[in-house]
């Protein structure tokens, strides 16, 4: 929230001015950029805020600027379109919009991917005031009138839950791809033949043997042995024996009949 983010700033020193712009109501995504507009100077990126991706920000620029374009998107590749918006893109520009197509119907697999460099004669399209979606309500009008895209490869995720949040943060520790070591903290036991991957684990921890740990934060917590967990939050919980689990359990005891206690 804005008292966080406020906080934040002020013990954070990013080496840039940060102006943050608070909404009286909520505006959506093109509404918030046209709220913010008195502070923009010229050329923009915008950046969906639960997204983390590996696009590169300078190439997108120079890519922007070579098109002579009013606006930018970054394209996502995806095996299945069917729950996104996707665009229609040929040349690098890009002529169609089309929302959750049905499958065969599909004009492309290329997603929004969530990163806009924009030109100020875009954002002063967006109403004052109003609740404006810049996908659906502005992109649209401007289709083959300087509106490009540019497909970029690497990683994206839509980090707007518990597991994709906890997903992202993996990724940016692995850099590259590159396996990272589990960091282990103070008061952790850990028994024999017991597989750790990608994992925070401690405070207070006991592991029992024959369990398998991947992509978890632990803290507060017994797991009992033959446990599988891959992915979550655990915290205040006893879990297991002989269990396999792929999904947040916070604040969840798991006793070791297998009953739950919140």
């Amino acid at each position: 929230g804005l008292e966080q983010m406020l906080e934040h700033f002020k013990k954070t020193n990013v080496g840039r001015k940060i102006i943050i712009v608070p909404e009286e109501t909520p505006l959506g995504t093109g509404g918030a950029m046209r709220n913010c507009f008195k502070y923009l100077t010229g050329t923009t990126a915008v950046f969906n805020g639960d997204v983390v991706s590996s696009i590169d920000l300078e190439k997108m620029l120079k890519y922007h600027y070579s098109k002579s374009a009013k606006g930018t998107l970054a394209l996502w590749e995806v095996d299945n379109p069917n729950r996104f918006g996707v665009v229609k893109y040929v040349n690098g520009e890009i002529l169609e919009f089309q929302e959750k197509p049905q499958k065969g119907e599909e004009v492309s697999n290329l997603i929004n991917a969530g990163t806009y460099i924009l030109e100020p004669e875009i954002i002063e399209m967006i109403p004052k005031g109003e609740k404006i979606s810049i996908e659906r309500d502005i992109y649209p009008k401007i289709v083959g009138n300087g509106l490009y895209g540019m497909p970029f490869h690497g990683f994206f995720i839509d980090a707007g839950t518990p597991e994709s949040y906890l997903e992202a943060n993996f990724k940016l520790l692995k850099p590259n791809g590159q396996e990272i070591n589990p960091k282990i903290r103070k008061n952790v036991q850990v028994d024999v033949n017991v597989n750790i991957s990608n994992s925070i684990i401690g405070p207070n921890v006991i592991i029992g043997e024959n369990s398998v740990i991947e992509k978890c934060v632990i803290s507060d917590s017994v797991i009992l042995p033959g446990t599988k967990l891959y992915g979550g939050t655990i915290t205040n919980s006893i879990v297991g024996p002989n269990i396999s689990l792929n999904k947040d359990v916070n604040r969840t005891l798991i006793t070791p009949e297998g009953k739950k206690v919140f």
